[in-house]
This record gives C-alpha cells, sequence and structure tokens, in this order.
C-alpha cells in the first residue's frame, strides 16, 4: 500500500514540475515574442534619438557634419536600417513593405516624417485642431502614427491625376463618361458653351479617353482625359472627391459619368458647402422586362438635397420624380426642365420646302431613318414598317452601341444601310420626304430638335418628352409607339397632303424659335 503511495507522489511531483517548466518556457517564449515585436519600434526609436542628438546645436557631431549634410545622409540610414522612426498599423504593413520597396524616394519621405513627428509644426496643427475639436485630446506618444504617402496605397495614384490636371482656378467644371455621338455628350457640349462664358471651365472625363466629336466643345475649355489614371485605383469615388476639393470649383456640373454620381452620393453633403452641385439628368433606361433603371431611378433621391439644381431636359420627366418622390416644395424647386438649344442655325429656307422641289425627281418616296441600333430606338420595328411600306425607300444611319447589333441578313429590299453620320449636310435631307423616329422610350433627342430646326417633316413616336416637340400642331406623333401599323398609317398621311407638311413645319420651326435657342439655355444655366 505505502509502495503504491509513493509511486502516485512521485507522479504528482512530476506533474508539478512539467508544469512549472510549462509555465517558464511559456514566460519565455512571450518575453522572446514581445522583444520580436517591439525591436522595429525600438530600433527606430533609437535611430530618431541618434539623428535628433547629432543635429542637435553645439553637439560635437553637429560642428563637424553641418545639419543639412546630416539630412542629406538621414534617408540611407533609415532605409538601411529597414525600419521607420514610427509605427505603422498592423493593418497597413504590406501596403507600408510594398510602398517602401518600390518608391525610389522611401528613404527621403521616411526621413522628412521623422523631423515632422514631434516638431514644432505638428505640435502647433494639433492645438489648431484640438481648438476646434477637443475630442481629438493630446499626444501620448502611443499613437499610431499615419503619415502621407504610406497611409494610404492611394496617395500615389492621387499624385498621378494631379500632375495631369491644369492649375486652376476654375469657375465650373463638367464631370462627363467620355466624349463619344450620344445625346448626352452633345448636351456637354452645349452646357460647356455656356457655363465657359461664366469663367474659367475645364471638363474631366472619367470612363473613357474618348473624344469623337472635338467640334461639339468650345476650343477654350480644357478637357482632360481621368479615366486612365484612375484605372486601378480601387476607392475611386475618394480620389475623385479629393481631386475635386483641391481644383475647387465654383460650380460641378455631372453629365452622365457614373463615377461622378457615386462620389456625389458618398461625398455630395460635404462637397455641397464647398460649390454648387449639378447634376443632368435624361430619361431613365429600362431592362428587358420593362422596369426603369439608370440615373433618375438610382442617382435622385439621396442626392437631390445635396444639389444646388437638377438639370432636366423635358419637362415630362421634371413631373415624374416629382410625383414619384411626392418631393417637398422645397426639393421640387430644384428641379430644372431647360430645353436643349440646336446647334444647327435655322437656315432661312425650310427643309420642307427644298424637298417639294426634288420631289418630281424622284421615282419613290425616300424616308430617313438615324439613331443606335439598340433595342430602345426599335430598328426592329422599322423593318416592319418597310414590309408594310414596299413602295417607299429608306435609309438609315446608325450602328449598335449598348446591345448586340441585329440580325441584317433578311432586310427587306427598300432598305439601305449607312454608316454613322458626322454632320446633317452629309444626309440627303432635301432629296427625301421626311424623318421617322421609332425609340420606344425616350427624353428630348437631340436628333429630333436638329431636325426641327433645318424644318424636316417627322413622323415620331409619342414617348417621353417628345410630344413636347411633335404633337399634332408640329408633326405626325405616334400614340401607339409600339404598333407598326400606326407608323404606316401616320407616314402615309405626311406623305399624301403637302399642305399640312409646309404648315406643320413652320409651327415646328418656330417652336424651335421659342424654346431650343442658345442664348436663352445660357441664360438659364447663368441665373440657375
Amino acid at each position: 500500500m505505502m509502495d503504491e503511495q509513493s509511486e502516485l507522489q512521485r507522479l504528482l511531483d512530476l506533474v508539478r514540475q512539467h508544469e512549472r517548466s510549462r509555465d517558464s518556457s511559456r514566460w519565455l517564449l512571450r518575453q522572446l515574442g514581445a522583444k520580436l515585436r517591439h525591436f522595429p519600434r525600438d530600433l527606430s526609436r533609437r535611430i530618431r534619438r541618434s539623428i535628433k542628438k547629432r543635429l542637435s546645436p553645439g553637439t560635437e557631431c553637429a560642428k563637424a557634419m553641418p545639419a543639412v549634410m546630416f539630412q542629406a545622409i538621414a534617408p540611407r540610414l533609415v532605409a538601411e536600417n529597414h525600419a521607420p522612426p514610427f509605427e505603422v498599423a498592423p493593418s497597413r504593413q504590406m501596403d507600408f513593405e510594398d510602398l517602401r520597396k518600390s518608391r525610389s524616394d522611401a528613404g527621403a519621405s521616411i526621413a522628412e516624417m521623422t523631423a515632422y513627428f514631434g516638431s514644432d509644426l505638428m505640435r502647433s496643427q494639433l492645438a489648431a485642431a484640438v481648438a476646434l475639436d477637443p475630442n481629438v485630446g493630446a499626444l501620448t506618444g502611443y499613437e499610431i502614427k499615419y503619415c502621407a504617402p504610406w497611409f494610404d496605397r492611394q496617395y500615389a495614384e492621387i499624385l498621378e491625376a494631379r500632375k495631369i490636371l491644369p492649375p486652376g482656378p476654375y469657375e465650373s467644371i463638367i464631370v462627363m463618361p467620355f466624349g463619344k455621338l450620344g445625346g448626352a455628350d452633345f448636351v456637354a457640349g452645349v452646357l460647356a458653351r455656356a457655363v465657359s462664358q461664366l469663367g474659367r471651365t475645364l471638363i474631366l472625363r472619367t470612363d473613357g479617353p474618348d473624344w469623337e466629336r472635338p467640334d461639339w466643345y468650345p476650343g477654350t475649355v480644357v478637357s482632360v482625359d481621368l479615366s486612365q489614371a484612375l484605372a486601378n485605383v480601387p476607392e475611386k469615388t475618394r480620389v475623385l472627391y479629393t481631386l475635386l476639393q483641391e481644383l475647387s470649383p465654383k460650380r460641378l456640373y455631372n453629365v452622365n459619368s457614373r463615377l461622378c454620381f457615386e462620389m456625389l452620393a458618398e461625398y455630395g453633403a460635404r462637397l455641397a458647402t464647398q460649390c454648387r452641385l449639378y447634376a443632368y439628368y435624361f430619361c431613365a433606361d429600362r431592362s428587358p422586362e420593362g422596369i426603369e433603371a439608370g440615373y433618375p431611378v438610382w442617382y435622385f433621391a439621396d442626392l437631390i438635397p445635396h444639389l444646388h439644381a437638377a438639370l432636366l431636359d423635358t419637362q415630362s420627366l421634371a413631373g415624374t420624380l416629382a410625383a414619384r418622390y411626392n418631393l417637398p416644395p422645397e426639393l421640387k424647386a430644384k428641379l430644372c426642365p431647360i430645353y436643349t438649344p440646336a446647334i444647327t442655325p435655322l437656315p432661312a429656307q425650310p427643309m420642307v420646302e427644298l424637298q417639294a422641289s426634288s420631289r418630281a425627281k424622284r421615282q419613290r418616296p425616300r424616308l430617313i431613318w438615324a439613331g443606335r441600333f439598340d433595342r430602345q430606338k426599335r430598328f426592329d420595328l422599322l423593318l416592319k414598317i418597310a414590309e408594310e411600306m414596299p413602295e417607299v425607300d429608306f435609309d438609315c444611319w446608325g450602328k449598335a452601341v449598348l446591345d448586340a447589333p441585329p440580325n441584317f441578313s433578311r432586310l427587306p429590299k427598300n432598305i439601305r444601310l449607312h454608316p454613322p453620320f458626322s454632320s446633317y449636310d452629309d444626309l440627303p435631307l432635301a432629296d427625301s420626304d421626311g424623318w421617322i423616329y421609332t425609340a420606344e422610350w425616350d427624353g428630348l433627342p437631340t436628333i429630333l430638335i436638329e431636325c426641327a430646326a433645318l424644318g424636316l417633316p417627322i413622323v415620331a413616336s409619342a414617348v417621353g418628352g417628345v410630344p413636347e416637340l411633335i404633337d399634332e400642331e408640329t408633326g405626325w406623333p405616334v400614340r401607339a409607339a409600339g404598333d407598326p401599323m400606326a407608323y404606316v398609317a401616320a407616314l402615309r398621311k405626311m406623305l399624301g397632303d403637302s399642305d399640312h407638311r409646309v404648315r406643320k413645319v413652320e409651327a415646328l420651326r418656330a417652336r424651335v424659335r421659342e424654346r431650343h435657342v442658345f442664348a436663352a439655355y445660357a441664360q438659364k444655366i447663368s441665373e440657375t
């Protein structure tokens, strides 16, 4: 029995000895881990104290080596010791190391931060910050230090973007995605022409380098492509916000830049304290199921409180947004419908008169269709109309932009396709009998405004804001916009009554002179 108790006691002593040994090992490991963790910080503090000591006036080192010479070699000392003279947050450590290795000016930047930390300048800035917000508090010496550019990898991208921006100041900045051939691109050019009369103006393109119609924009307005500089930036909205803050315009206009809309959704409340914010809204897009989508749906309700004005191309869209969101009077007052002016001067003789003169020379009636071969514009509907009117020739200009191109293998014989035109002078307007427009949904397309200014008879779908220009008095609106036979009936009326053609075109041109002239547009922009 005693032998068993002795053996049990011996085993208990071994367990206690093991536990003491394990605790000791754990303690040693903890001490070693702490030393390893704090080694870069301790080393950097020693380097910092050494630099400070050597630069102190009156020291032997300072007498032997002027401070400016020591500061010249300090970056190399810091770089060779592989440790910054400040703490780096663990979540930023990898970014810090990547930047330190990739930047040629890493040593100089770290030395600059070393000199700044704890300096009189830093303390005076901290005192100013505390005066604004006491919650900032006082320095304790244990803060995680974040100094540009090391605290933020995107700082380098901001610097690169800043290099391509011409220096300010600017009265107005217009942000757009690119400069293509769309109606919004055209409106951006008209807007640039108007706001450039108020002062120096800059255009920023955020999504692509396209600049297909420079003639739409004033020569005095500089246009800068930011898309390449922003291409690999994770937080594009923040970079754009920072750049706009630095440029500090009095007026900021967004014309269909999604990035700018997203930036305004995130930073609009702050940016509105610095400048007047304007956003242009055009008609919403639609999904294949017929559900509205696009900027008036995604970026209106949250932005309107921060906007100085929401610019709209039709009264129809203003009414839709006011009703949809039940806007109170103070927000409804921010809706600013403003008709886009025609860029084409009204000719002395309208096209309808020239068409009457040339009609005898044509063996068959000839109609013009132009636009994108996309779902919205309903080129497929035109094909059905052409099949129902084999006695009429249809000349079509355009290309697919947003959707896959349609199947052109079985076109009716009376349809002829042409590439997009660059000028209305390229079109046989005087040698035709009218214009047909078949969009399923729309705002007020600029192409119809130009056709109206030229004096063309127009058959158009009565959708969106189109009836604000083309109604029973000024043209041949088609209420049943998806019915090809409704277009056929309207076209035959337009082709068959020469007196009505002239009277309606006269009324149409009068409407253009009243609403769609640049002077009226520029005046409203300046007053808004």
